[in-house]
């Protein structure tokens, strides 16, 4: 009677393997084609069908494995993970258990394997793995965030960057500096670009599959303490002989300032400009500082707080090498001394600074078209080498009237840069072209003069400079306006009429000739910005 017992047991056991009651079980796993491994992750949908009801809703486990239970019947399985393509397949429920081998395409793109770790001073010294960073990955192209991983409890990840896509990936962690990274996959032909990364293991040709679709590529981020006194080497501003105007190319270059500004909220900076020795020493002096001031002031102008950031003109009072005055040097050791730093001058304290920091997609919406513009076109730049640098030349070369001909600056910035005051005339000298005349529309009955007074157009975009307010319009333009461009009027909403001189093509180029030629002589004029009509200052 008892063997009896036990072997009802047994087959009872036996019976219900792979079915419980009237259900049977359906499991499996998924991996990466070619046995590349399990995916973890997964998301499983059943559907019964015909009606496509949903049955069961899971993801794989650590191993790439799941399971559920199903009734007898006809389903619809569909796998799904992010930068995999869908796996989708019909399947038959009966008695018996349905094991299934869930093998995923990856789509087009490459894998990395990230490590944080503090920077090194040198290639022998051991470093700390960096945890509880912030991590953020903002697809450009699709114009929308992709990653967020605050405070990350290690120092690894992993992410996934598709064909086609232009990424911006930004990591924090409160005394660091931000490590900004700019990923193109197979896009603007670029097989696979990444700046901000020292180095990548393998090589990126060394581990391409064979039509350049996929790779999985190891990195080491390293990040930077945050010290006062640190000194950041800005890449190369080039500059016109004799001049400090903010140039295209020197624009992008500050851009990479304005966006270590905005990456770093806590952080404020001392902007200082060197020379080489080549040259009178008063005049390197003068002529770095105004070089240090135009930089700055285009920074502020991109919406960084002027209170963050200040400008200082070295001269040649700090060459890193033995190119002093008298001594026979190559333009390579020169090349050398000609350059703008970064000193970090104020940390923030405040241990939960990290809880008001912007987020990556919050900085990304800051930053203008044109910016976005211009970062698409990084890879092309990247490959473009500038012309030589021009902020110092050969003594003889030098005009001899050129270094007493620069007056005295201080090493504060000028008031203009701190504040937009308030004024009612100005007058100003301007160099010949104009953009806006096709567009503008004369004032009717006004004298014939060498210099038109016109009204601003309608819905108007570009730069220009503030120099007067009036109660009522002008019947003609006044002798002390002495300008070779033409004068715009715009009528305010309380009647009064403002006019502006000058049509510049950017921010930069407006910035600088008032900085050269308009601040010293006329304080009250401003900078303006229009954007469809609409008014704005800068600084």
């Amino acid at each position: 009677m008892k063997h009896t017992f036990l072997f009802a047991i047994a087959a009872a056991v036996f019976t219900n393997i792979g079915t419980t009651g009237a259900q049977t079980a359906v499991e499996g796993y998924a991996f990466e084609e070619n046995n590349r491994g399990y995916l973890r992750q997964v998301d499983i949908l059943i559907l019964e069908l015909p009606e496509k009801v949903v049955k069961a809703e899971l993801s794989t486990d650590g191993n790439g494995h799941f399971s559920t239970m199903l009734d007898p019947g006809e389903y619809r399985v569909v796998a799904k993970k992010d930068i995999f393509f869908d796996w989708d397949e019909k399947i038959t429920v009966s008695n018996e258990k349905v094991f299934l081998k869930i093998e995923m395409k990856r789509k087009p793109g490459y894998l990395f394997d990230i490590t944080i770790a503090e920077a090194r001073e040198s290639p022998d010294v051991v470093v700390d793995a960096v945890e509880g960073a912030t991590i953020e990955i903002f697809n450009r192209t699709k114009n929308k965030p992709e990653l967020v991983l605050r405070q990350h409890p290690n120092a690894f990840f992993q992410y996934t960057f598709e064909q086609g896509n232009h990424y911006t990936m930004l990591i924090r962690k409160p005394g660091y500096l931000a490590k900004r990274i700019e990923v193109y996959v197979n896009i603007e032909g670029c097989i696979l670009c990444v700046d901000g990364v020292r180095s990548l293991s393998p090589g990126i040709t060394e581990n391409l599959t064979s039509n350049n679709t996929t790779g999985t590529l190891l990195s080491n981020i390293e990040l930077e303490r945050a010290k006062i006194d640190k000194r950041i080497q800005i890449q190369n501003i080039y500059y016109d002989f004799d001049k400090w105007d903010i140039r295209s190319d020197a624009a992008e270059r500050l851009d990479n300032v304005v966006n270590l500004m905005r990456d770093n909220p806590g952080l404020s900076v001392e902007l200082g400009s060197h020379t080489d020795s080549r040259g009178n020493d008063e005049y390197n002096m003068d002529l770095s500082h105004k070089r240090a001031l135009s930089a700055v002031a285009y920074i502020i102008s991109e919406g960084i707080d002027s209170a963050r950031i200040t400008a200082k003109g070295y001269g040649e009072s700090q060459l890193v090498n033995r190119c002093r005055n008298g001594v026979l040097c190559s333009e390579a050791e020169h090349q050398l001394n000609r350059r703008t730093e970064l000193r970090i001058t104020g940390i923030s304290s405040d241990s939960l600074e990290y809880l008001q920091w912007p987020s990556l997609d919050e900085i990304i919406n800051e930053e203008s078209p044109e910016k976005k513009a211009r970062m698409k076109r990084a890879k092309a730049r990247r490959d473009n080498r500038l012309p030589e640098a021009n902020n110092s030349t050969p003594l003889p070369d030098l005009k001899a009237e050129a270094a007493g001909s620069i007056e005295e600056s201080s090493d504060e910035a000028p008031p203009e840069l701190m504040a937009s005051p308030q004024f009612e005339t100005a007058a100003i000298i301007a160099p010949p072209g104009n953009r806006l005349a096709a567009d503008a529309t004369p004032v009717p009955d006004t004298p014939a003069l060498s210099i038109a007074l016109l009204q601003l157009p309608d819905k108007f975009s570009g730069f220009s400079i503030e120099v007067a307010t009036a109660d009522t319009l002008w019947a003609q333009i006044d002798s002390s306006m002495s300008t070779d461009f033409d004068i715009y009027w715009l009528q305010k909403p309380d009647g009064k009429y403002t006019y502006f001189t000058g049509n510049f093509e950017s921010a930069a180029a407006a910035r600088g000739y008032y900085y050269k030629n308009v601040e010293r002589r006329l304080p009250k004029a401003r900078l303006v910005r229009f954007n469809k009509g609409k008014k704005t200052y800068f600084k």
